[in-house]
């Protein structure tokens, strides 16, 4: 009885950059590494740009693909020529699709939040996404939580393809890191962490000015620095270089960025909101008190280890960030628990199911 060929799956990577680890970079290496650890054989191209590919850490099953620049023709050449059985696009659908596509819209939030959103997303993306929705070579879209699945639902109405949850989880690279930090790569005096591109969405003022309220009501309790890392956006109002509390760290690498979640106080997340929350289950995994946003989708995903605020009212921050400073660690086999339903191996075993289901058009 001959042997069925694996699943040939070519990811679109074109935006993937070598130098910064942002949302685009750290989702296609969840891709990558679930497929990897899927139950049955798969063949994984990823396509680059000629300039990024060599810097991408390919192995096991995925292969690297280049294209000459981000131009869609380049894309579609490179995915005929590895004759895809489909193509996942992990943040922005081409105008035409060529062959059964998977895409993945992470949240709701720039059609519920559109006022803070850059106006090429709000004015241009926002509309157009809505009719390449349509096109019925899109077989599934992937959404990476519950929550986020309801919000979509219920900002867009029901779809015209199955929306499937595929969640995300802590990268088997990065879970090693935890395990293992380098002391010297933080500071040796108390400090509360937080994570989050400097856009509007993660709501660094407000969480500063909580800060310092939490310092002002209680300095024997909450450490005397806020370390922020994340990428610099669009957000006005970043605290001074000189401010002898606020210390803003821009992009650090994983493993400055284990230290700092393994050294905290505590780490803070007030987003105002999320399709998923990687650092709170990173914040988990490193064994750190967890202060974040009271949303559905982080009650969610930590599983009642974390400890919730209004994220819109600095004085409720406030009140949470000294609680927190207060809190024990989170018990370690509850933690392990529930990470254990977000793997690697788990995640893999439902994008095969979901990719396959797409090639054969029986979603």
């Amino acid at each position: 009885m001959p042997v069925a060929e694996p699943l040939r799956v070519a990811i679109d990577a074109r935006y993937w950059r070598s130098s910064i680890q942002t949302g685009v970079e750290r989702y296609i290496h969840l891709l990558t590494e679930a497929l990897t650890a899927a139950p049955e054989p798969v063949r994984v191209a990823v396509v680059l740009t000629e300039t990024q590919a060599p810097g991408f850490p390919a192995d096991g099953p995925v292969e690297t693909v280049t294209v000459p620049n981000r131009r869609e023709r380049h894309l579609h050449s490179a995915v005929e020529a590895f004759s895809a059985d489909v193509v996942h696009y992990p943040f922005a659908l081409p105008a035409r699709l060529h062959r059964p596509a998977v895409f993945t819209l992470h949240d709701a939030g720039r059609y519920l939040f559109p006022e803070q959103m850059v106006r090429q997303v709000r004015d241009v993306q926002n509309p157009r996404l809505l009719t390449q929705l349509d096109d019925p070579l899109l077989r599934a879209v992937i959404t990476v939580s519950h929550a986020s699945r309801a919000e979509i639902l219920g900002t867009l109405g029901e779809l015209l393809k199955p929306l499937e949850v595929v969640p995300n989880y802590v990268a088997g690279d990065f879970a090693q890191r935890l395990r293992h930090p380098n002391r010297a790569l933080a500071p040796d005096t108390p400090f509360l962490f937080g994570v989050g591109v400097y856009m509007p969405s993660k709501n660094i003022p407000r969480l500063v000015r909580a800060f310092r309220l939490a310092r002002s009501a209680a300095p024997d309790v909450v450490p005397a620095r806020l370390l922020l890392a994340g990428r610099r956006g669009w957000e006005r109002g970043l605290p001074s270089a000189r401010d002898p509390e606020i210390t803003v760290l821009g992009h650090i690498d994983d493993d400055q960025l284990a230290a700092l979640y393994t050294h905290a106080t505590a780490f803070v997340f007030p987003t105002l909101f999320e399709g998923f929350g990687i650092p709170a289950q990173e914040a988990l995994a490193a064994g750190r008190p967890l202060l974040c946003s009271d949303l559905p989708v982080l009650r969610e995903i930590t599983g009642g280890l974390a400890t919730f605020a209004d994220p819109h009212d600095e004085d409720t921050l406030a009140k949470g960030i000294i609680d927190i400073c207060r809190t024990p660690p989170p018990d370690h086999t509850a933690v392990q628990t529930l990470l254990g339903r977000y793997s690697a191996a788990v995640v893999g075993a439902r994008l095969l199911d979901v990719y396959r289901r797409a090639a054969l058009n029986s979603i």
